[in-house]
């Protein structure tokens, strides 16, 4: 969707914000990219096995393009998408990333 490629930070401190670049933590067999979306500075997180490639996102929680363009650069078998819980502004982006992507859902 997007041509612009984006910047993750590498440097994981855990503090994102809409303004941030969202930041990458590697861990024993995955990496986890926390990504700040919306006026609510809610996160997101796509989380990839190290071995397989495949992925999940937690929380679709606003700016559907902006998640849709991190998924297609960080996530080689995209997977399926969890929600948390049914508070609103944790899945305004959740029917355009399904539409977009077609995977499972869950909650």
């Amino acid at each position: 969707m997007t041509n612009q490629p984006i910047v993750i930070d590498d440097s994981y401190t855990g503090q994102v914000s809409p303004d941030s670049a969202p930041q990458r933590r590697t861990v024993e067999g995955a990496v986890i990219t926390k990504m700040s979306v919306g006026p609510m500075d809610n996160n997101t997180y796509l989380v990839v096995c190290s071995a397989t490639g495949k992925s999940l996102l937690i929380d679709a929680a606003n700016e559907a393009e902006k998640i849709i363009a991190l998924i297609e650069q960080e996530a080689p078998v995209f997977d399926s998408i969890v929600t948390t819980h049914q508070h609103g502004d944790h899945w305004l982006a959740l029917q355009d990333v399904h539409a977009a992507t077609k995977v499972p859902t869950a909650a």
